[in-house]
């Protein structure tokens, strides 16, 4: 929750702040600190789509709706006003609504408080049954990984008293956030939601921040939580074996310096994630390029780029940030492209954060709470129905229905407008289709750079690398001194390289090969005590922040092992039935989806036409399914 200490009250201060206030969640904020519901009414309320200093509301309403700010806000802070009681469940559903401007359901409400922090629901699940935990002296948690996920779980095994302890590859906290360092690397996600509920930051520079203050960010709670002291670094797991007889993991680890040791664990947590290790394909003749070559995630930084011809292979998320970044300093930028993605402007992707606004945020009762719900709805799943099909939609190839339509055309006109009308950059960049049947992606003021006459965008793939450069498709060599490959992870591969052997003996590769499938994508059967964060079928491609995803698993995994150790049990296997059954909901959902659109390449599926790596659920149903372990889905011994 925000800081509502209350400061030297300046009224013009808070007027100034209140130029820079987001005017829905204002209005909402207002609503709940006076209880006066007729606020909600009227002709001029928030529309579908209203963002920072863009509304549909007369000047004159927003106007209105801050001078009331200015006189409530200034008696809230002075003490002479209550910051107003927590609505009614109906109440809190009719100002979500609002919030929004369009209808939310009610089962909205129950994770909309304790996500917004009005109240401890779900610390009070993460605690044991009869109040004092049962001995646990003998039970040990390995937490392998500590990105966003094991430090979430450090958390969350702290809180309940479960000793753990967590092993990390890096020299430092962060996962993915401190690994990529890449120009202009950052999150994609508005990151006043890309963040820890328990730990809002009102203190954001930019509205998507850049890996720094990411990883600071991260840093940050690390230390608060206590969790860093449970955490050694430059730690490998090699392999992992179960042994039936004991149920324990066996842990095979190797140190920065190549020593190797084993450990046992009664509980192991992969917290590795998706995305961490690079994919450079195979191209021919790669090994004899004599220039500096590297993957975007492992940017090599002592090779400076000025005067350079580079070359960069792969037009996805981390491409669509640094070459953009490097267009104005390289001699030439040539950039391969096998297929285009859809790409939104987004007006807040380069602002920052200006100090009034931070000051809302830091200040006033609910802002944050609010503002992160409509963070939540507006690139979450306020957009989760435009992605299903309708059958009777007559545009089948180019969109899905008349929603996802609109999307295409706002896109469309959007892309147009940034590449000033160029029919041959558009035949290039605007994909054939639907929008968000891939990872959508915003522009880094990418249009801007392929119109430079020193940057060139080609549709042709890449045939083979020789000394000097890369050869596309139709056999033409394009020069380069450097080479960057933006070419994606081994996403299909998780937990890989790391052998992770179950309780009959086969490993979780063989299990898996290229069909990753897990009960709520955080368990398998023949692998009792492990669990998954970041697993098959839980990445979001529709938008949304993963750390929501991470601290429902996090929530989820804890009870689990209060509930197996309340009941005396050592082990506990999710059931082959349970399992087949919940997969079989994410196929027949996927079927209905976009991300099973023919004729769309992507890294979601695997080499069979699978969705192995996305969710199809909405957020809030992702919620409800992890807020508390069913026990007769798992086989307990």
């Amino acid at each position: 929750m925000p800081d509502t200490t209350p400061p030297t009250v300046d009224l013009s201060t808070l007027e100034a702040a209140l130029r820079e206030a987001n005017i829905p969640t204002l209005l909402v904020v207002l609503a709940h600190i006076t209880g006066d519901l007729s606020l909600l009414e009227g002709d001029e309320l928030p529309s579908r789509g209203d963002v920072d200093g863009v509304y549909r509301m007369s000047e004159a309403r927003q106007q209105a709706i801050r001078e009331l700010a200015l006189e409530v806000l200034g008696d809230v802070l002075s003490g002479k006003r209550p910051a107003g009681a927590l609505p009614s469940a109906e109440v809190l559903q009719r100002m979500a609504s609002v919030c929004v401007g369009e209808p939310v359901a009610a089962e909205y409400v129950p994770m909309m408080l304790e996500d917004m922090g009005f109240t401890d629901g779900a610390q009070r699940r993460v605690a044991w049954k009869d109040g004092d935990a049962p001995p646990l002296d003998d039970f040990r948690v390995l937490v392998v990984g500590a990105g966003l996920s094991g430090v979430s779980a450090g958390i969350h095994l702290g809180r309940a008293g479960i000793p753990y302890a967590i092993v990390e590859k890096n020299a430092d906290v962060g996962g993915s956030w401190f690994e990529n360092t890449y120009p202009a690397c950052g999150v994609d996600t508005p990151n006043h939601f890309y963040s820890f509920s328990f730990e809002p930051n009102p203190d954001w520079g930019g509205f998507y921040s850049k890996r720094d203050e990411l990883h600071r960010y991260i840093d940050g709670v690390a230390d608060k939580y206590d969790v860093r002291p449970h955490v050694r670094f430059e730690t490998e797991v090699v392999a992992l074996r179960y042994l039936e007889d004991e149920a324990m993991w066996q842990a095979t680890l190797r140190s920065a310096d190549g020593r190797q040791w084993t450990e046992t664990a009664n509980v192991v947590l992969s917290a590795v994630g998706q995305v961490n290790r690079p994919r450079i394909p195979d191209f021919p003749g790669r090994e004899r390029f004599d220039g500096p070559a590297f993957h975007s995630a492992r940017w090599e930084h002592d090779h400076a780029l000025d005067g350079k011809r580079v070359a960069v292979i792969g037009t996805g998320a981390s491409a669509m940030q640094f070459a953009p970044a490097i267009a104005d300093s390289v001699e030439q930028l040539t950039i391969f492209q096998r297929s285009p993605h859809w790409m939104r402007i987004e007006p807040d992707y380069h602002r920052g954060v200006g100090d009034g606004k931070r000051w809302l945020l830091s200040h006033v009762p609910h802002y944050q709470s609010w503002y992160r719900f409509k963070l939540f709805w507006s690139y979450g799943d306020g957009i989760w129905d435009s992605l299903h099909r309708d059958p009777d939609w007559r545009e089948p190839h180019h969109s899905l229905n008349a929603e996802n339509d609109r999307h295409r055309r706002i896109f469309v006109r959007q892309l147009t407008e940034a590449l000033d009308g160029d029919e041959a950059l558009m035949a290039k960049v605007i994909p054939d289709y639907p929008p968000f049947a891939k990872r959508m992606l915003i522009d880094n003021r990418w249009c801007e750079m392929l119109k430079r006459d020193d940057v060139e965008l080609l549709t042709s793939g890449v045939q083979s690398i020789t000394e000097h450069g890369v050869v596309d498709d139709d056999g033409v060599e394009h020069a380069a001194d450097v080479i960057v490959y933006a070419t994606g992870f081994h996403a299909h591969r998780f937990l890989w390289p790391i052998e992770v052997t179950g309780r009959s003996g086969a490993t979780l590769a063989q299990t898996w090969r290229d069909d990753a499938r897990a009960h709520l994508g955080m368990s398998a059967p023949d692998f009792p005590n492990l669990f998954f964060f970041y697993g098959p079928n839980t990445n979001l491609a529709h938008g949304g922040s993963m750390i929501f995803h991470i601290e429902c698993q996090s929530r989820y995994i804890t009870q689990c092992l209060m509930r197996m150790r309340e009941g005396g049990h050592r082990a506990m296997e999710v059931r082959r039935d349970v399992h087949d059954a919940y997969n079989a909901r994410v196929d027949a959902e996927h079927a209905q989806m976009v991300w099973t659109h023919p004729g769309v390449d992507t890294w979601y599926r695997n080499d069979g036409g699978r969705i192995v790596s996305v969710s199809p659920w909405r957020l809030v149903d992702y919620w409800q399914m992890t807020a508390a372990p069913d026990m007769a889905e798992f086989e307990l011994t």
